[in-house]
């Protein structure tokens, strides 16, 4: 297990240095003839690195002369369980920051969304997840996982504190209790995460400095449980702050 740090007071300059990495990643599944899967967050810092996302797949592909047609399948790190037309769900927001380079003949984009309450109940919405990561996923890592940490160290719907943090057989979990609301949500396990080729964290801003310092210093916090898997090749934490 590989895991570094990487610091700038820049968010962008952070958020640029990730996608490249991702995009990196993508393109070499591509050159294999393999679709290419990643995790993304959702939040302000989630809609900025789908639109910069975006723009970099655009190019990459623009740049390609193969005529080949590739696939990507971005899935969501975590879910509000509310309707589908809600402007607030996560995959809504990130879907909307994709305006380039879904336009290309050469590009097929797969957005894996999660289920609503007005056709299956939460721990079916999970569930049916679970079988969608399974089916299509398999024990293969993902690409890139790309998550934001919050101001108690949360990262997707892995709350500290709630059982849903707790390492889980099943892929996607059930979030009835979350304390950031709405109360109800889904969210990827942590062991489904951690099973990934390389596993990006943002922790930006001055709150999240107390969580940062109890993950880089005392091993603690849901990003901890990540880590305690070590499932994955490398981890980065990229952060605006000086520890």
């Amino acid at each position: 297990m590989n895991v570094t740090t990487i610091t700038d007071p820049s968010t962008g300059v952070l958020v640029s240095d990730v996608v490249n990495k991702t995009v990196a990643a993508i393109s070499h599944n591509w050159k294999q003839f393999r679709p290419a899967h990643i995790v993304l967050t959702g939040g302000r810092t989630g809609v900025l690195i789908a639109e910069t996302l975006d723009i970099e797949l655009f190019r990459l592909i623009s740049a390609d002369k193969s005529g080949d047609v590739f696939d990507l399948h971005i899935w969501f790190s975590d879910e509000r369980f509310t309707d589908l037309l809600d402007p607030e769900r996560t995959d809504t927001k990130l879907i909307a920051a994709f305006t380039k380079s879904i336009k290309s003949k050469f590009l097929r984009i797969h957005f894996h969304r999660v289920s609503s309450p007005k056709l299956v109940t939460l721990e079916d919405a999970a569930d049916d997840y679970s079988h969608l990561l399974d089916d299509l996923l398999s024990e293969h890592p993902f690409d890139a996982v790309i998550l934001s940490m919050g101001e108690d160290g949360h990262v997707a719907s892995l709350f500290p504190g709630l059982d849903s943090t707790l390492h889980s057989f099943k892929l996607a979990v059930a979030v009835d209790n979350s304390p950031k609301p709405p109360a109800e949500r889904v969210s990827i396990s942590v062991d489904r995460l951690a099973n990934a080729s390389a596993i990006y964290i943002f922790a930006l801003g001055e709150g999240k400095r107390e969580a940062l310092v109890n993950l880089l210093e005392h091993h603690d916090g849901p990003v901890a449980l990540l880590q305690e898997v070590g499932r994955f090749a490398q981890m980065v934490i990229a952060t605006d702050l000086q520890i």
